[in-house]
């Protein structure tokens, strides 16, 4: 299996694991491909450097960085360098949203325009300790432990108390706004209704403003309007089904993702992309041999 193919696996099982903890990579599981997964992640950088698009801004991350990328946030991979090596740990969206309402104390908002902390070598080899025993806890089953779950949140609040601890001692660290929240819950909606509306009226009225105050909050937080946001990430969604779900033909991959007709699906796809579903397709099939 390739790397990009048990990652998908892994993941794909989030689910029912809660947490996954991935060791070691030595590079992206894919690079050029835009996704946006259901799940949160916790990558801490051991060696070299690497870049991504995170919500269309270009990031760069670099040896002893910890990010923390919020679920239905759009990450692109770019490029690694030869001795990149990252840890991962993979928590479920819904093991994130129990999180956010048990553990009151961690605003995860602040993450979305600031994801990544830069640590000490000290800081790194006591956040390892704690994703060693994040490891061992999330891979024995609920007989062999029948407290699993319970320690499982407990664990992750003591790793997201240590990430706090080390942001808290940055020279100028970057506190969550209102406006970071509104944008944060806007993905979270997104990510839930997108193949039912594509219209900024629906967003802004779920978030109680108007269309014209919400525009203006997504333009100033994140550089570009509700509207082009919403097509952004329809357009990751679509990519990311036509490049896996091989068993779904151009249509169904419309009528999934909400388009009553795979005409006007291949119109917005062209619009977004620069090129057909099809073509797209076909080029991603050849690339993964």
């Amino acid at each position: 299996m390739t790397q990009e193919e048990i990652f998908e696996a892994k993941v794909k099982n989030i689910n029912k694991s809660e947490i996954v903890v991935l060791r070691n990579l030595t590079k992206f599981p894919v690079y050029d491909k835009d996704f946006a997964l259901p799940d949160m992640t916790v990558g801490l950088n051991l060696h070299g450097n690497a870049r991504a698009l995170y919500d269309m801004h270009e990031i760069s991350f670099e040896k002893n960085e910890l990010a923390v990328v919020l679920p239905n946030h759009l990450l692109c991979p770019l490029e690694t360098s030869d001795d990149y090596c990252i840890t991962l740990i993979v928590i479920s969206g819904t093991f994130v949203d129990e999180m956010k309402h048990r553990t009151l104390t961690h605003d995860y908002t602040k993450f979305h325009l600031d994801p990544s902390t830069k640590l000490t070598d000290e800081q790194v080899v006591k956040f390892m300790k704690v994703v060693d025993v994040i490891e061992m806890v999330s891979e024995m089953t609920d007989e062999q432990l029948p407290n699993r779950h319970e320690m499982l949140v407990y664990l992750i609040d003591v790793a997201f108390e240590l990430i706090n601890s080390f942001r808290r001692n940055q020279d100028t660290p970057r506190e969550a706004t209102r406006n970071n929240a509104i944008f944060n819950n806007f993905c979270d909606l997104l990510s839930e209704n997108y193949a039912k509306t594509r219209e900024v009226g629906f967003y802004a009225r779920q978030l109680g403003m108007s269309s014209k105050y919400f525009s203006k909050i997504i333009l100033d937080t994140v550089g570009v309007s509700a509207g082009s946001w919403i097509e952004e990430y329809v357009a990751t969604q679509a990519k990311q089904m036509l490049r896996t779900r091989f068993d779904m033909n151009i249509q169904q991959v419309a009528f999934r993702l909400g388009f009553k007709e795979q005409s006007d699906f291949c119109r917005f796809f062209k619009r977004a992309t620069g090129m057909s579903p099809k073509q797209f397709r076909s080029l991603n099939r050849s690339k993964r041999g």
